[in-house]
């Protein structure tokens, strides 16, 4: 049936590895069913700072089980699967705590959404994301036509979206799709360092500005918000102990009872 495995690399860094073989990672319900979760577990455990969302398969994730799908031209029956899928969307649309994707080989349709939940993205080299959606009579699923938008760009996720586009690392980070490109050797090493450097970082204050980020069309509702969460961290802790570490010219230390 295929396994998540959970490693931990110290400083609170967590490496969820998707392993469902049969599936190719791919998001029916059974593989749903078991990321919904590990990612729950996850986000409400104390120690765990930065989760990097990798695959020991050859891909990262294949998408939707077009074999499958055959069996939802039932109206009911495909909004009862996006109503499922959509529990995953919204738990990690919602999530406060930083998350790297490590991609390697493809990540494609609902598999490419599923990086997206991701703030920064790290591909290898040979590594791919697409969105085939319009080859195959459908639209985007999964908050794609959210998530691409706000990565990229309006224009440039429409052209993607309405074209079927599928872009490799180098042209991936030039839309600004990547972050970080490297051989394909390098992807693990690469995904937890930008990992740690994140955990290093208040965790307190990385919430607020994840939660921030998503009132960005707002300016309004960004003011409002600021009112709220920059008080909450000048009483903070790591707030003083930012200040002691900028006044005694040393590295901060947040969280210091995480190994």
């Amino acid at each position: 049936m295929g396994s998540i495995d959970i490693e931990r690399h110290g400083r609170g860094v967590v490496r969820l590895v998707m392993n469902h073989q049969e599936s190719g990672n791919g998001l029916g319900e059974a593989f749903r069913g078991m990321l919904l979760p590990a990612f729950e577990e996850l986000f409400h455990d104390r120690t765990c700072r930065v989760i990097v969302l990798a695959s020991g398969l050859k891909n990262f994730s294949v998408g939707g089980d077009l074999s499958k799908m055959d069996t939802l031209s039932d109206p009911k029956a495909g909004r009862e699967r996006l109503t499922s899928a959509h529990r995953l969307a919204r738990v990690l649309l919602a999530a406060e705590k930083p998350m790297v994707a490590e991609v390697r080989g493809h990540a494609v349709g609902a598999g490419a959404g599923l990086a997206l939940f991701c703030d920064t993205i790290v591909m290898g080299e040979s590594a791919s994301i697409g969105f085939p959606f319009p080859k195959v009579g459908l639209a985007p699923d999964f908050a794609i036509a959210h998530t691409l938008p706000q990565r990229i760009g309006l224009a440039r996720a429409r052209q993607a979206l309405l074209y079927a586009r599928s872009f490799k690392g180098p042209e991936a980070l030039a839309t600004g799709l990547a972050d970080d490109v490297v051989a394909d050797a390098d992807l693990e090493a690469k995904a937890l360092e930008r990992a740690r450097e994140l955990a290093e970082f208040s965790s307190h204050t990385t919430a607020l500005t994840k939660r921030m980020l998503t009132l960005c069309d707002d300016p309004e509702a960004v003011l409002d918000f600021e009112a709220t969460a920059q008080p909450l961290c000048f009483a903070s802790e790591d707030f003083r102990e930012g200040l002691a570490a900028f006044r005694e010219k040393r590295k901060p230390r947040f969280d210091p009872d995480i190994a």
